[in-house]
């Protein structure tokens, strides 16, 4: 374990360095800063430029996740023009009445039968699958990484950027309204200025007596962004990946039982509709086809 942590945590005495990729961290940083707004959370993200220039293992460890760090900062920058760029254009009648169409029960969409019928243990299960659904992809990439799979764990961390890439573009394209806004101020003009809500995961915090979800969601930047459902797309395309990786046989049907709950409590909890949970699906089979199509013409040599 020592002889492990030393490998990790020890700056190399002979590994030659390079200045590009820690003059990319300090470019992020300044940029951001230029721009108004610097937080610990961007210093964090320019500071692991410099593990290219610790050790061998700590660059090769930022060669495979990079992608993972690129949609941080991608998601980050949102805040600086999303809002600017949909202003006058947020679909919210659309959404809702389609929805209802296709997939409701006559009058109501299926969130607003879940608003009205909901139960404890739906609350609890909801809860705890909205609040792991990146830290169980996160896992998986790790786990294929230390398993000696990297180019699998670059497969993952490609297919995250590639999936919420196309996520925010449309965002741009179609920026459209949750459920919890249409229950909260109905299906008029989008009214600019509402902060996010945690929709019907509020009920988690109140059993819990916690402000989990308050507080996670005072942080976002996307309160149009509601198709697709990213938040089905990851944990689909985890399930996908587990079920091509040998060694992560043993989540397979975990992974896949994890999915379903994920794409039920999009709908359950108000943040989505299930017309946004299956184009989420679809986005998240189109980037892991084509992670995995990039992973067979461009092999990786395994450690």
């Amino acid at each position: 374990m020592l002889e492990l942590s030393r490998d990790w945590l020890l700056p190399s005495r002979t590994m030659p360095r390079r200045l590009w990729p820690p003059a990319i961290g300090v470019a992020y940083v300044a940029v951001i800063g230029a721009l108004g707004g610097l937080h610990p959370g961007n210093v964090a993200i320019g500071a692991l430029c410099l593990l290219d220039a610790c050790n061998p293992n700590t660059r090769r460890f930022l060669r495979v996740f990079w992608p993972f760090i690129a949609t941080g900062a991608l998601y980050d920058s949102l805040r600086f023009y999303l809002d600017v760029t949909i202003a006058g254009r947020i679909h919210v009648a659309e959404p809702y009445l389609l929805d209802r169409a296709w997939f409701g029960t006559g009058m109501h969409t299926l969130n607003e039968v879940f608003a009205a019928h909901h139960w404890f243990v739906a609350d609890l299960a909801a809860g705890f699958a909205y609040l792991i659904y990146v830290v169980e992809y996160l896992a998986l990439a790790m786990l294929a990484f230390l398993a000696g799979r990297e180019a699998r764990a670059h497969t993952f961390a490609r297919g995250f950027l590639l999936v919420n890439a196309m996520g925010f573009v449309t965002y741009f394209v179609y920026p459209a309204a949750p459920p919890w806004y249409v229950a909260a101020h109905g299906i008029g003009p989008a009214l600019t200025g509402i902060a996010p809500s945690p929709g019907a995961a509020s009920r988690f915090d109140a059993l819990l007596g916690t402000r989990v979800f308050e507080d996670l969601y005072s942080h976002s930047l996307d309160v149009f962004g509601a198709i697709p459902s990213l938040h089905a797309a990851y944990p689909m395309m985890a399930a996908v990946l587990a079920f091509r990786t040998r060694e992560l046989g043993w989540a397979r049907w975990p992974a896949t039982g994890y999915a379903a709950l994920m794409c039920f409590s999009a709908v359950y909890l108000q943040h989505h509709y299930v017309i946004d949970v299956l184009l989420g699906l679809g986005y998240g089979a189109i980037a892991v086809t084509a992670a995995l199509t990039w992973e067979r013409r461009r092999p990786a040599p395994e450690t």
